[in-house]
């Protein structure tokens, strides 16, 4: 299900994950970007009006424009997938600063 988000001029995308408890729950796709040549996805949930949590996700490739999200088990690359989408956050905030000047 995608939705045009009115702060920002991109579509969000929902999807719905299943926890190993089998409970599921709605997040949308935030920012899809890479890292050292690998894809990556920061979720944020769909349920909250103030975002204070987010997830991070490797996208692997199953062709024809169809992806799969991986959990990530490796401490150092999940760090370093966090700390990029840290950065799209700055960035997009910075830029929405500098919009609102205009």
């Amino acid at each position: 299900m995608a939705k045009e988000n009115a702060g920002y001029d991109f579509q969000e995308t929902m999807v719905t994950l299943t926890d190993e408890d089998g409970a599921e729950r709605d997040f949308y796709i935030d920012e899809i970007y890479p890292v050292d040549g690998k894809l990556y996805a920061a979720l944020i949930p769909g349920d909250v009006d103030n975002v204070t949590e987010y997830y991070v996700f490797r996208l692997k490739d199953l062709g024809e424009d169809n992806f799969e999200l991986e959990d990530i088990d490796d401490e150092e690359e999940y760090d370093a997938a966090a700390d990029a989408y840290e950065e799209c956050l700055d960035t997009r905030a910075w830029n929405m600063a500098f919009d609102a000047e205009e």
